[in-house]
C-alpha cells in the first residue's frame, strides 16, 4: 500500500499529468472515430470493426502498464552506503547529502534527493529517474507510445475524411456529429503525431545508449575524459593513459543487460561486468580525477545581491529570466555568502554556496550546489591570481611526471625573475 501511495504522489506532478492528458485525448478521440467507423455498412468494414478496438486498447494497456512500472524508479542506494571492502572507498565518490559513497555508475539526483543506481537521466514525464531497475519498462513505454499514437491519429484522420466527403449522409452514425467532436478529432491528430515523433526520437536515443551500455551522464564523462587528455597533450606535452570505457561488452550483451525475457534488469545495480583487463572502478577513478582538476578552476566569489532560487526571476531582468535560463537545479543565495564558481553561462553561473551544515539546515537547503544569476556574484581578486595562476589551473594532476615538470618550470622561472 505504501508503494502505491508513493507512485500516486509521483503522478501528481505536471510531467505525468501532461503525459496522461495526452494519452486521454488520443484515446477518447480515437474511440469516437472507431465507433463512427463501426456504424458504416458491415460489408464495407467487417475487417476493421473488432481489430481496431482490440489493438487500440491493447496499446493503451501496454502504455499504462509500463508507465506505472517506470514510476517505480531506478532503485537507490541506502543512506550511508559503503562498499564491502573498505579499501575500495578511495576509488569512489562521497555523497555529502546521502552521507555515503556512490557505487559505480550511481549518481545523486537533486530532484529525487537520492543516489540512483545506473542513473541515465531524470525524466519529468514520469517524475522519476531512469536507471537500473526501470530502464526496461521506460524503453517499452517509449516503444508503445508512438505505435498507439500513430494508430489513434489514423483513426481520427479516417473519421475526418468521412466528414469532409459527406459520407455520413448515406447512413446514420451512432453519435451525432458536431463541431466539438470534429475539433476533438483534429486535436487528437495533432497531439498524437507530436507525441509519436517526440517519443520515437527518445526511444531511438535510448536504444542507441543501451547498445553502447552508456548512460547520458556517462557519455558526458567519457567526452570530458577525452578532452582532458587532449588538453594535457596540447598544453603541457603530458601523455595521459588512454581512457577505456569498461562497461561496453558488445551491442548484444549490452542490450541483454536491460531487455530480457525475465523483464528485470540483470545485476544488483552495484557490481557490473567489465571488459577483460579493465578495472571495475575505472569510471569512478576518472570522475575523481575530473573533479580534482575542476577544483583547480574554481573561482572564489562573493554574493552582492540575494536570489531566492526562482525559475524565472523577473526582478533580476528579462534577460536573466528568459534568455538561456538553465534547466538544472537553482540554489537560493543571500548577500555576503561565499560562492565557488565552476561553470559560466551568459547570464548565469554554476557552483557551490559555501555554507556550514548548521546554515544549510537553517535555510532548509538540501544541496548547496546550483545555478544563480551572474550579476548577483562578484569575483574576488586575490593576490595570487593572474596569468601564472591561470596557467597552473589548467595543468592536469593525474601524473607525477606532469607535477614534477610543472614544479621544475616554476623554479626556473623564479630563478630568472630573481
Amino acid at each position: 500500500m505504501g508503494e502505491v501511495l508513493v507512485r500516486l504522489r509521483r503522478v501528481l506532478h505536471w510531467g505525468p499529468l501532461i503525459a496522461l492528458t495526452i494519452i486521454t485525448i488520443v484515446t477518447i478521440s480515437g474511440s469516437y472515430s472507431a465507433i463512427q467507423l463501426w456504424a458504416r455498412p458491415k460489408h464495407r468494414v467487417t475487417f476493421f470493426r473488432w481489430p481496431n478496438f482490440i489493438v487500440m486498447y491493447a496499446w493503451l494497456f501496454l502504455i499504462l502498464k509500463n508507465f506505472y512500472q517506470a514510476l517505480h524508479g531506478p532503485g537507490s542506494l541506502p543512506r550511508g552506503w559503503k562498499p564491502g571492502n573498505p579499501e575500495d572507498c578511495q576509488f569512489l565518490q562521497y555523497c555529502k547529502i546521502c552521507e555515503g559513497y556512490k557505487a559505480p555508475r550511481s549518481h545523486h539526483c537533486h530532484q529525487c534527493e537520492r543516489c540512483s543506481m545506473k542513473m541515465d537521466h531524470h525524466c519529468p514525464w514520469i517524475n522519476n529517474c531512469v536507471g537500473h531497475e526501470n530502464h526496461a519498462s521506460f524503453l517499452r513505454f517509449t516503444f508503445y507510445v508512438p505505435l498507439g499514437c500513430l494508430h489513434g491519429a489514423i483513426l481520427n484522420a479516417n473519421f475526418l475524411y468521412r466528414v469532409v466527403t459527406n459520407e455520413f449522409i448515406y447512413y446514420r452514425p451512432y453519435f451525432q456529429i458536431n463541431v466539438g467532436w470534429i475539433i476533438m478529432a483534429m486535436m487528437g491528430i495533432a497531439v498524437a503525431m507530436g507525441a509519436a515523433i517526440g517519443v520515437f526520437i527518445l526511444f531511438a536515443t535510448q536504444v542507441y545508449s543501451i547498445c553502447k551500455n552508456e548512460t547520458q551522464i556517462e557519455e558526458w564523462i567519457i567526452s570530458k575524459a577525452r578532452q582532458r587528455r587532449k588538453r594535457a597533450a596540447r598544453s603541457h606535452g603530458v601523455q595521459l593513459e588512454p581512457f577505456v570505457y569498461p562497461y561496453n561488452l558488445g551491442s548484444w550483451e549490452n542490450f541483454k543487460q536491460v531487455v530480457n525475457f525475465s523483464g528485470r534488469a540483470k545485476g544488483n545495480g552495484v557490481e557490473w561486468p567489465v571488459k577483460e583487463g579493465c578495472n571495475p572502478y575505472s569510471l569512478s577513478i576518472e570522475q575523481l580525477e575530473q573533479k580534482k582538476e575542476k577544483k583547480e578552476h574554481v573561482v572564489e566569489a562573493e554574493v552582492v545581491r540575494p536570489y531566492n532560487g526562482a525559475c524565472c526571476p523577473c526582478s533580476h531582468g528579462l534577460c536573466v529570466a528568459l534568455c538561456g535560463s538553465p534547466v538544472d537545479r537553482r540554489v537560493p543565495i543571500e548577500t555576503g555568502d561565499s560562492f565557488a564558481i565552476t561553470k559560466y553561462d551568459e547570464y548565469w553561473v554554476y557552483g557551490d554556496v559555501l555554507l556550514s551544515e548548521t546554515e544549510m539546515k537553517s535555510r532548509h537547503l538540501v544541496s548547496s550546489r546550483g545555478w544563480v544569476p551572474r550579476h548577483c556574484i562578484k569575483e574576488r581578486r586575490s593576490e595570487g591570481r593572474g596569468e601564472g595562476s591561470e596557467g597552473m589551473a589548467s595543468v592536469p594532476t593525474t601524473t607525477h611526471e606532469g607535477k614534477k615538470a610543472t614544479t621544475s618550470e616554476g623554479k626556473k622561472k623564479k630563478t630568472k625573475e630573481e
